[in-house]
């Protein structure tokens, strides 16, 4: 049976959907019963998800407006 820090460690894989069959099964089995991984997991999926929306890569015109803005360093 797996312990909290091996869904931590396999969290992600879980997301995208990279787990053995075997795997896969053992952590769904955790998240069962542990409802403190369901929250990481379900953080993990919002995240994902955020992070698809972003505009990538940004637009030149923007990243020199930022870079303008920076005080430049000695």
């Amino acid at each position: 049976m797996l312990m909290c820090r091996d869904v931590l460690a396999m969290g992600s894989d879980y997301i995208d959907d990279a787990l053995t069959p075997r795997e896969r099964r053992s952590l769904r089995l955790h998240l069962l019963m542990c409802r403190h991984c369901r929250r990481y997991v379900r953080s993990l999926r919002l995240v994902a998800a955020t992070a698809g929306q972003l505009p990538l890569p940004a637009p030149e015109a923007r990243v020199l407006e930022i870079l303008s803005v920076i005080p430049p360093t000695e």
